[in-house]
């Protein structure tokens, strides 16, 4: 399958290394195989409530990264949703005693997991591990609710999330700094004729303190003369959706605060 640009994109975001990185809305995978082939975690877990979906996944995963000592399947933990692994004793502990010089920790390992995002099982991984979790292709509003979930049930954790809503990024943006979370990086996408905004943050904020703005920060600081005329596009588009709602629904501090930030931009840039 053809990787679109988006998941392209939130995979050059990604870099260190994390412990555990949570595919969330995963679909096909296809993020979390590109991050499995690069190994940027530990493990890679895909998470979806689709059983039929995860059903197929899982085979692709099972062909594409086996496991590599014959007998053994690491790539099925424990905590694996039974109903996608019945064949898998979940008392086994599928990492003990491995083959001495054997390779089975040289690739990431994965699991897959048919389950709400909101109730993503960090309390099964140390509280130590660096984690990051990637929600993306949901709406503003759903996006924000399962953010606040997976925060309220594990308070004392540092998380990092790359989040990519379909709509509402004003809201969703207003949302992240009221749970107080800090701005790592952003980018602005445009793909098939629409745009997307990609946000990854964190617990902690960033070591420059970056808060979270409404109408974006980062992302308007590196145009050049081919991203320069997209983001005037896009902040054209966006006032122009605001403007057209019917009077009683427009939030004139929102169409200003649009206004304002391509007013910025045309002035940092000559007018252009």
């Amino acid at each position: 399958m053809k990787i679109s640009q988006r998941l392209q994109q939130i995979n050059s975001m990604i870099s260190g290394h994390y412990d555990h990185i949570w595919d969330c809305c995963c679909d096909h995978g296809l993020l979390g195989m590109l991050l499995l082939e690069r190994s940027a975690a530990h493990q890679v877990h895909f998470v979806d409530c689709v059983p039929s979906l995860m059903q197929a996944l899982e085979l692709r995963l099972q062909r594409f990264f086996p496991a590599e000592i014959s007998g053994l399947n690491p790539n099925m933990a424990p905590h694996s949703d039974p109903d996608l692994n019945p064949d898998i004793d979940p008392d086994i502990d599928l990492q003990s005693n491995p083959e001495p010089n054997s390779n089975l920790y040289r690739h990431t390992q994965w699991q897959v997991h048919c389950l709400d995002v909101a109730a993503l099982p960090l309390g099964q991984t140390s509280v130590q591990d660096k984690q990051l979790i990637i929600i993306a292709g949901v709406g503003g509003e759903l996006l924000v609710d399962l953010v606040r979930a997976i925060l309220v049930q594990h308070p004392q954790r540092h998380l990092e999330f790359i989040l990519c809503p379909v709509h509402h990024n004003y809201y969703v943006r207003q949302s992240l700094t009221a749970l107080g979370l800090g701005l790592k990086s952003e980018h602005l996408l445009e793909e098939n004729q629409r745009f997307y905004e990609i946000l990854h943050v964190s617990t902690i904020a960033a070591p420059n303190g970056l808060p979270i703005t409404a109408t974006g920060s980062l992302m308007w600081q590196t145009l050049d003369e081919t991203s320069l005329p997209r983001a005037q596009r896009y902040l054209s588009q966006v006032i122009g959706h605001y403007q057209r709602m019917p009077t009683h629904k427009q939030i004139p501090e929102i169409i200003d605060a649009y206004q304002q930030q391509l007013a910025l931009l045309l002035s940092e840039h000559g007018g252009a």
